[in-house]
This record gives structure tokens, sequence and C-alpha cells, in this order.
């Protein structure tokens, strides 16, 4: 019988596996994985030493919120903080 707590963790997995698979289109994957090793690389031998199943869920969660920031960057719902960032890009 499967505990309680493993149910959810379960979950929770299929949840952020479903997200993955609808929010990191082939457009952004390659830049995705790139930020999500680049993030797990510096997480040390905890991370390394997880369950398999554990590490991909992870990596996936980190690979949909870079995916998402992307998007968001591609639709213009950074434009005015990036003219406050890098007021250089924008002058003429």
């Amino acid at each position: 019988m499967t505990s309680p707590l493993q149910q959810k963790l379960t979950t929770v997995a299929e949840t952020i596996s479903n997200l993955h698979t609808s929010t990191v289109p082939g457009e952004h994957a390659r830049e995705s994985g790139h930020a999500m090793a680049n993030l797990c690389s510096g997480a040390g031998y905890g991370l390394l030493d997880a369950p398999e199943d554990l590490r991909t869920t992870v990596e996936r969660a980190i690979e949909i919120g870079y995916a998402t920031a992307l998007e968001h960057v591609r639709d213009g719902s950074f434009d005015e903080d990036l003219r406050q960032w890098r007021p250089e890009l924008f002058e003429a």
C-alpha cells in the first residue's frame, strides 16, 4: 500500500510533468535545458544523490520557470522593466 506522502509526491511529479509538456515547447527547450543544467550543477552532490524521479521533477520545474520567463520576455511583459534595467538597449 502506498503511503499518503508517496501519493502526494506522485501527484506533484505528475502535475509538474504535465506542466512541462505544455510549457516547454521546442523553441524554448534548448535554452531551458541549459539554464537547468547550470543551476543544477551549482547544487552540489545533494541533488546528484537524490532519487532519479525526484531529480527529474526538480529539473522539469526549473525548465518550466525558465521557459515561462522566456515567453514573458518574448511577449513584452518585461519591456518597461528592461528599460529600467538596461537603458542602454533603448538609447538611440
